[in-house]
């Protein structure tokens, strides 16, 4: 009970390093793009992490790693710093952030699936009740009005294309799930920053050909070259991909994936109070109740 109450403890952890990424990208990318932001930050991210292993004496690489788990490494990067970031962002520009974010709480339980077919992990009935009650918090509380103005400028309304939205969406959240589990596989006792570290480049193997092929580089380019842009990047890549990753990637350690995912959905909740205070975003009693929700199941999901 104590290792399970570490691990949902150090989930806590990466919540708090993907509260202050998200901040820092979505202010990033209203100034350069989303797709420099993507490969930008997986970048940094890798040179991060070679700074901070040379200086705790390892390299950045894990050593003695095999063949096998730097596989199933790079594949969760793919799976999830790619494919699930790229669906993701694309369905924003279909049905808005808040419907594609109601989607991402379908994660948790995906995770739960995930873990209990690959790993065979039961969850607990506290476990259950704790993720049901944090997936409720954070569906309500993005489950109201959206006053995003720029999204709603964005949003396509027919039938056929919200469809696709929410299937887009779906597999965005699908695509963290996937991520989660097989870097699970492949952690196998590794450090989790050069866990973390060998999982950004399978991101980058994704985004590297799609911004070749699609000609983005030029805007890549003209992103390093914007100061503001570049340092808070650098910010959101140490504590997004670095911190928040690696977080969880060792919290996975000690609690079920489905537990690690139910903490982490709730960083849709945790954002509101800095996004009213450095986005100036207006906030409902709906988005406060939800709040009160998640974080009650959060803390049933620790001291369970």
């Amino acid at each position: 009970m104590f290792d399970h109450s570490i691990g949902e403890l150090i989930s806590l952890g990466a919540v708090l390093g993907w509260t202050i990424s998200a901040l820092v990208f979505e202010s990033a990318g209203k100034r350069i793009g989303s797709v420099p932001v993507n490969i930008i930050r997986l970048i940094m991210a890798a040179l991060i992490i070679s700074l901070i292993n040379i200086l705790r004496g390892i390299t950045p690489w894990p050593q003695g790693i095999g063949m096998a788990d730097t596989l199933w490494l790079l594949a969760s990067g793919f799976v999830g710093f790619f494919l699930g970031d790229l669906l993701l962002f694309r369905s924003y520009l279909i049905i808005g952030s808040r419907m594609a974010m109601l989607m991402m709480s379908l994660s948790p339980p995906i995770s739960a699936i995930l873990d209990r077919v690959v790993f065979g992990t039961r969850l607990a009935p506290g476990d259950g009740a704790g993720m049901a009650l944090t997936m409720a918090g954070v569906a309500l509380a993005v489950s109201g009005k959206d006053r995003n103005k720029s999204a709603g400028k964005k949003t396509i309304s027919t039938r056929n294309a919200r469809w696709i939205g929410l299937l887009l969406a779906f597999g965005g959240a699908a695509g963290q799930s996937g991520g989660m589990i097989l870097g699970k596989l492949g952690m196998s006792g590794h450090d989790p920053l050069g866990a973390t570290f060998i999982r950004t480049f399978g991101g980058m193997a994704g985004f590297i050909p799609l911004i070749l092929a699609t000609g983005a580089l030029g805007r890549v380019v003209k992103g390093v070259k914007d100061r503001p842009a570049m340092l808070r990047l650098g910010i959101g890549a140490f504590a997004g991909p670095v911190f928040g990753v690696s977080a969880i990637l060792l919290a996975m350690r000690y609690s079920p994936a489905g537990v690690v995912s139910a903490i982490t959905a709730i960083v849709p909740i945790t954002i509101i109070v800095p996004s009213i205070i450095f986005l100036k975003d207006r906030v409902t009693l709906r988005e406060v109740f939800g709040a009160v929700v998640a974080v009650a199941g959060v803390v049933v999901l620790i001291i369970t």
